[in-house]
């Protein structure tokens, strides 16, 4: 049979059909052994218009472009300029948004630490100040590194955190961090979550918007 452009079929020991639309447009099929080809030209026809939404979807997505000596810090691009005078330390000037540094931030790897650095710095205090002004109790924080989670909380009100929040505006991050502390008291994302999210943060779709149009740049 012949597959729309943009699609690949996979046929696997499985019991459910499935399909996934990447980044790129690009649609994955994947179907058990046992369909046929009226099978699979159902299962096509059936999801064709959901298809169409999530390359939509991809589509109106944006990146934030940065130059060569751009960085991106609480969702702003800062001019990185290496300056020996600096020693070890890092300047941050948040009101012309440079970052001054003997270290070779344009070095992958150490960018990398030095935005763990930032993060522990910030989103541990930043975490410790919500929680206390909405009074909510959590057990442990953790930074991470997930490629598709922002945040996390576990049954043991355990909160992991992704470093790159550093790079989101405060008021996304600030998202995040609220989201993961109302998990510390519903676990799902059942009416009653969002209810008490929308209490404690109202323009919580503010963030949801920036994270849906520009996650995709961190």
């Amino acid at each position: 049979m012949k597959l729309p452009e943009g699609y690949i079929l996979q046929q696997k020991d499985i019991k459910h059909a499935r399909v996934r639309v990447s980044e790129n447009g690009q649609v994955r099929v994947l179907v058990p052994v046992i369909f046929t080809e009226d099978d699979i030209d159902s299962l096509l026809e059936k999801k064709a218009k959901w298809v169409k939404k999530q390359q939509m979807f991809f589509v109106n997505k944006s990146t934030i472009d940065l130059s060569r000596n751009q960085l991106l810090l609480f969702g702003n691009r800062y001019h990185y300029f290496y300056d020996e005078t600096c020693s070890q330390k890092v300047i941050v000037d948040h009101n012309f948004k440079t970052i001054r540094a003997r270290k070779d931030l344009l070095n992958p790897e150490i960018q990398i630490k030095w935005y763990k650095t930032v993060a522990k710095q910030y989103l541990i205090s930043r975490t410790e100040e919500l929680s206390n002004k909405l009074h909510f109790d959590y057990n442990k924080l953790f930074l991470r590194g997930q490629k598709t989670k922002l945040g996390n909380c576990s049954e043991c009100k355990n909160i992991s955190l992704n470093w790159r929040l550093v790079k989101v505006p405060e008021f996304v991050s600030d998202y995040i961090i609220v989201h993961e502390l109302v998990h510390t008291k519903v676990m799902n994302h059942t009416g009653k979550f969002w209810t008490l999210l929308k209490s404690f943060y109202p323009d919580y779709k503010d963030a949801i918007m920036w994270l849906d149009k520009y996650g995709n740049s961190l």
